[in-house]
């Protein structure tokens, strides 16, 4: 018995959905206003509890005298931090080296800001015999411009600290982006994977009811009405049945095999003394749980390529196993030495079983099939197997 195979385009069609780029949202790259006001907040104040700490345990003279300049200051720099924090929420460049470099320039007007409020707190508002000195030093050094020479020096130091906060911050919305971005990949093979498991599906009914219509037309030209009426009413039922289920639907084994003996009373009718049917399903596994219709296209490729070319009794036998937490489901039909090689079909059947079934499961499901030991052909299908959900 011969299996095709042919091109998938729907597979390449999914394959290119799931490797495009999810569209990127600036929006995705912003912080969480209290993550990033928290972090301002705790980064001043342990600036705060380390320098007034350290004056403390190095014994500074005078040192709890500048606890008010050194809040004053600590203030000032959570209002800059805040401002350049408001100026990175709303110039978000798509690319993370770019973000990061707005940041770092977007920090060096202010920390001259801070410079300057530094300058002004403890030179001008607040000064002390220290910083009278200091100031004296650069008047000699430069008499014109020794403001502008203490906010530089000044600047120099503190940008790194505004840099720190500014990268903590493109990396935090770095991180938030790539959750995002994740999310709605994640959506996407979603929607991809039903989208493909409902193709799956709906190929099979016109296969299926392009072949029992060419068997319905047997028996009308063949002249065997109750025969073509029985096969009518199966149909229907059939049709009836499979079109009603979601095709994501999970159904149990045993509506499984109901709906295969449906299909198979109306092949019956088409070959009354060929076909042979023997299905071994152990109660306990009744209840388990399959893809909707999974099995159809086995039994339709072993009635087309083992019962029609054959002239004898053929049988197809369904049996049920489990082994290692999965669910085996094995087919196997007989095959006619004798009989003519069948032609090549359009390869909708086991294909379609195989991608199904990895859709839904991954790599822990499968399909394999065969010449079996005894001169057939077999057909084994694996799932995880599970009782709960269908």
């Amino acid at each position: 018995m011969n299996r095709d195979r042919h091109p998938d385009p729907m597979r390449e069609q999914r394959a290119r959905m799931l490797a495009a780029a999810p569209d990127w949202r600036a929006s995705d790259a912003r912080v969480n206003p209290r993550v990033a006001i928290g972090s301002i907040i705790a980064m001043w104040l342990l600036y705060f509890l380390i320098t007034t700490g350290l004056s403390a345990l190095t014994g500074a003279p005078g040192q709890w005298s500048f606890i008010n300049q050194r809040g004053i200051v600590v203030v000032a720099g959570i209002l800059c931090t805040f401002l350049l924090y408001q100026l990175l929420q709303r110039v978000q460049p798509r690319s993370f080296g770019a973000r990061l470099a707005v940041a770092m320039g977007a920090a060096v007007p202010l920390v001259a800001l801070y410079a300057s409020i530094n300058m002004l707190v403890f030179f001008y508002w607040f000064p002390s015999d220290e910083t009278a000195k200091i100031i004296e030093d650069l008047h000699d050094k430069y008499p014109i411009a020794w403001e502008l020479v203490l906010i530089l020096d000044s600047s120099i130091r503190w940008y790194f600290f505004f840099a720190v906060w500014a990268a903590l911050y493109v990396a935090l919305g770095y991180a938030n982006e790539m959750r995002a971005v994740e999310r709605r990949a994640n959506a996407y093979r979603l929607e991809a994977k039903n989208a493909q498991l409902r193709a799956l599906h709906y190929q099979v009914n016109p296969h299926f009811l392009f072949n029992t219509l060419n068997s319905l037309s047997t028996l009308v030209m063949r002249g065997s009405q109750s025969e073509a009426e029985a096969m009518i009413m199966n149909l229907s039922s059939f049709l009836r049945s499979s079109l009603e289920v979601d095709p994501e639907q999970l159904v149990s084994l045993d509506e499984e095999i109901a709906l295969q003996r449906l299909y198979l009373d109306i092949e019956q009718a088409r070959f009354p003394d060929r076909l042979q049917v023997a299905v071994d399903v152990p109660d306990a596994l009744g209840n388990a749980c399959v893809p909707v219709l999974i099995l159809q296209p086995v039994i339709e490729n072993a009635i087309k390529y083992g019962v029609a070319p054959s002239k004898g009794r053929i049988g197809i036998r369904v049996t049920v196993s489990s082994d290692y937490g999965l669910l085996i489901l094995r087919v196997e039909n007989d095959v006619d030495p004798a009989a003519p090689a069948p032609d090549p079909g359009i390869g909708l059947g086991l294909g379609n079983v195989r991608e199904r079934l990895i859709t839904r499961y991954g790599p822990v499901a499968g399909c394999e099939w065969g010449r079996s030991g005894k001169g057939g052909f077999y057909v084994s299908l694996w799932l995880p197997l599970a009782r709960d959900g269908c």
